[in-house]
């Protein structure tokens, strides 16, 4: 008699669990990988691949797994692509430096064969005045030396000092592009969440995937005289927690403006038409409660959202100014 462990389908189902977490591990492995070895880019990718495990272990369905597969194969893409770049840019910017610093090797070299030159004329010319016989010409020539001593050691001081100063310059320089390169150049650092030029390269590759898709747009206005600076970031910060809250887990968030965060859904209009409806709702009248001079203050919001959808054959930049068209006009209408 077989028993229920031993049957098909069970025996199918552990195959099932079997692949899904080699999966899954492969999964994990890749994103550790990539914070490793790029870790400016990789880190907020793998964040996200770490997720998938997670996710999956409460949905575990055909639909989920080729979401979650797609959302996977879009991130390592746009991944290759953003870390190509960032070494690409490094790589440039560390070769201007080192023609920099030749440069001043050069200018260097040059300014010690001056004055090696012009110490051997002045030796010359010493031995030379060690013949004069008369006492009143001697003294006119050791004058003649003395001022041309002074003159030799401003110019070389003043040449030295802009050595010196250019190298400060280049140093300063290269503990910029180090501090750069230890921080994401994608992330908004006053909410955390991605940045309009992390949005742009995945509306980049988006397209380059030849599938539907839509940008969402999220604005949130005030009711009242609208604050500025790190209160709007207050403020927007609550409102991308609200918004990741709403959509898929493997969606991205991206500040597209000072008061927009956008989202890009794998999707037609009409198939999402009813989903973002539903998110407008959620999100529409509010408040968040800010920091304002040291004291928590509410602040009454509106968030309005719009959708863009990708037309096919559409260039990357011809969706982005759309994007900001509909930015403006539901502003205008605000």
């Amino acid at each position: 008699m077989t028993s229920t462990s031993d049957s098909p389908d069970s025996t199918a189902e552990q195959v099932e669990q079997t692949a899904l977490a080699c999966y899954l591990s492969t999964v994990v492995a890749i994103g550790n990988c990539m914070a490793e070895v790029c870790p400016s880019v990789g880190a907020m990718y793998r964040d996200r691949l770490l997720k998938l495990p997670r996710r999956l272990a409460f949905n575990a369905t055909p639909q989920a797994l080729e979401q979650s597969r797609d959302a996977v194969a879009t991130d390592l893409l746009e991944y290759s692509r953003t870390a190509s770049a960032w070494t690409a840019a490094g790589s440039n910017h560390a070769a201007l430096l080192l023609e920099h610093l030749r440069e001043t090797e050069d200018t260097l070299v040059a300014s010690a064969d001056l004055q090696s030159a012009f110490l051997d004329d002045l030796a010359e010319h010493i031995a030379t005045s060690a013949e004069v016989d008369e006492v009143a010409q001697l003294r006119i020539s050791f004058k003649r030396y003395a001022a041309g001593l002074s003159s030799y050691a401003r110019r070389a001081k003043t040449e030295k000092l802009a050595a010196i100063e250019d190298l400060r310059r280049r140093r300063e320089e290269i503990e910029s592009w180090l501090a750069e390169a230890t921080a994401s150049n994608f992330i908004d650092h006053e909410t955390g969440f991605l940045n309009r030029a992390a949005a742009e390269v995945r509306i980049q590759t988006q397209i380059g995937k030849q599938q539907p898709f839509c940008v969402i747009v999220a604005m949130q206005t005030e009711d009242g005289p609208p604050h500025s600076g790190p209160v709007v970031g207050q403020i927007m910060k609550e409102l991308g927690d609200k918004l990741a809250a709403t959509i898929r887990p493997y969606d991205m968030i991206f500040r597209w403006s000072e008061n927009q965060f956008v989202t890009v859904f794998e999707a037609t209009g009409a198939e999402i038409a009813a989903r973002i409806k539903q998110i407008g709702g959620w999100l529409g009248e509010g408040s968040c409660t800010v920091e304002i001079d040291g004291q928590p203050s509410v602040v009454k919001t509106h968030t309005a959202i719009s959708v863009v959808e990708y037309a096919d054959g559409e260039a990357a930049g011809h969706l982005i100014a759309r994007v900001e068209s509909e930015s403006r006009q539901e502003m205008a209408t605000r």
